[in-house]
């Protein structure tokens, strides 16, 4: 399969209030800083590193899209300023977050929180026929060897038979929090289980399971269905519920497959308030521009820090 027949889904349509005050006023917490860029630029070099071509973001109305296109789109004024003052730091940072142009962004609007199953059925529409790639915001990975850890997973699915469904993992002590993947099976927050395999971040469905999810994001808009019902009973749409179902017909293409992370990679939870503070501080002193310069004042007030706690 060429990389490019995977289309990437950015999940980017709930309130983020776990991450208030920092997401609030903005649409998303993906939009919140992350060393010297936003966390939607991280994940967009990530998926551009991994030869990905097609995207599409899921947001929650037309404000939202128009903050993100605001991300994306090209500050000729700006640069020229930035040029004009010889601000070269600006503007290699600015330049940095630019989307290469052969890259297809779409946006897709989900009007209400029913549920991943709901929100990827949605993008699938108006997706052709490929493989979805599923982007999760809440989690970072810096990898111990530099290499975008959605590259290996790309590299991973491509060499595997592009088909089937994988799993980015990391083994985790409290099950009841995450997804557990268990015998190619997808649990969602179970509360026993004789795996520690979380699903993070990125997980690649087959055009199969997309498909299943399509019609679930019908059903969810649907009266009398099952989908409708649920989401009426204030419960979400989960697509755990479809994945397992094609696993159970065909165990041996649909199972889900893992891919875990090193142990010396560095994960990141951005999904919580004190998740991202930590995320924050860790890419402030090693992925941002002005990294050494951060360490120094660090070090330089470290006394004073501890004195105040």
């Amino acid at each position: 399969m060429q990389r490019e027949e995977l289309e990437f889904i950015i999940l980017a349509a709930g309130k983020s209030t776990r991450n208030f005050p920092h997401s609030k006023g903005i649409p998303h917490k993906s939009l919140v800083p992350f060393g010297s860029r936003k966390i939607i630029d991280h994940l967009m070099s990530e998926i551009i590193s991994a030869g990905g071509k097609y995207i599409t973001i899921v947001v929650s109305d037309d404000n939202a899209k128009k903050a993100f296109q605001e991300c994306f789109k090209r500050e000729e004024i700006v640069e020229n300023k930035f040029k004009k003052s010889n601000n070269q730091i600006g503007l290699e940072l600015l330049q940095s977050i630019y989307i290469p142009k052969d890259v297809n962004i779409k946006y897709v609007i989900q009007k209400e929180p029913k549920g991943l199953a709901h929100a990827i059925g949605l993008a699938a529409q108006e997706i052709k026929n490929r493989n979805l790639a599923i982007m999760l915001p809440d989690d970072i990975i810096i990898t111990n060897d530099g290499i975008s850890v959605v590259k290996k997973v790309v590299e991973k699915y491509k060499n595997d038979g592009s088909k089937g469904n994988l799993f980015l993992t990391r083994k985790v002590n409290d099950i009841s929090r995450w997804g557990i993947v268990e015998n190619g099976k997808l649990i969602e927050k179970p509360k026993t289980s004789n795996s520690k395999e979380a699903a993070i971040m990125l997980f690649i469905l087959d055009k199969v399971v997309g498909t299943r999810l399509i019609k679930a994001a019908i059903n969810a808009d649907t009266p009398g269905t099952y989908e409708y019902e649920k989401w009426q009973n204030q419960e979400e749409i989960h697509h755990s519920r479809y994945l397992n179902e094609e696993s159970t017909k065909d165990p041996e293409s649909m199972a889900i497959r893992t891919f875990k992370i090193c142990d010396e990679d560095i994960f990141l939870d951005c999904g919580t308030l004190e998740g991202y503070e930590k995320a924050l501080l860790y890419t402030l002193t090693t992925t941002s521009f002005f990294r050494e310069e951060n360490r120094e004042f660090i070090i330089n007030h470290l006394d004073k820090i501890c004195a105040k706690t």
